[in-house]
């Protein structure tokens, strides 16, 4: 089973992204900061990361860059409501971005590309 870690400051936010992916059969963990998600990623073996980027106090791009030190092999989908071409100058190198607008299905589209390909 699949582990995806959501990190959104936005608790409903989180909570449509965990029933989405949980009724799709991933394990899912969640968290409002990039702290306790850096926590989360040395505990679980997690698979793929929903990151938003705007956060309070630490923001998404911070944790990526943490990531690419320490957790190199967890591949990342950027969540905004940035444009892409925004969230693709904010954090550059992710498996892939999704802004929010773009509803839920094409986010599935891409979670599953990424598990499967690396890319989306």
């Amino acid at each position: 089973m699949k582990k995806i870690l959501v990190v959104d400051d936005e608790e409903k936010i989180r909570r449509l992204y965990s029933n989405l992916l949980e009724t799709e059969g991933f394990k899912v963990f969640e968290t409002s900061n990039p702290i306790d998600a850096n926590e989360i990623l040395k505990r679980e073996n997690i698979d793929l990361v929903l990151l938003d980027i705007r956060m309070p106090e630490v923001d998404g791009g911070i944790l990526y860059e943490t990531m690419q030190l320490f957790h190199k092999q967890t591949k990342v989908v950027v969540t905004s409501v940035y444009s892409l071409s925004e969230q693709k100058q904010v954090i550059s190198g992710a498996a892939s971005y999704h802004d929010k607008s773009e509803g839920n299905e094409i986010l599935l589209t891409k979670i599953r590309e990424v598990l499967k390909d690396g890319k989306a």
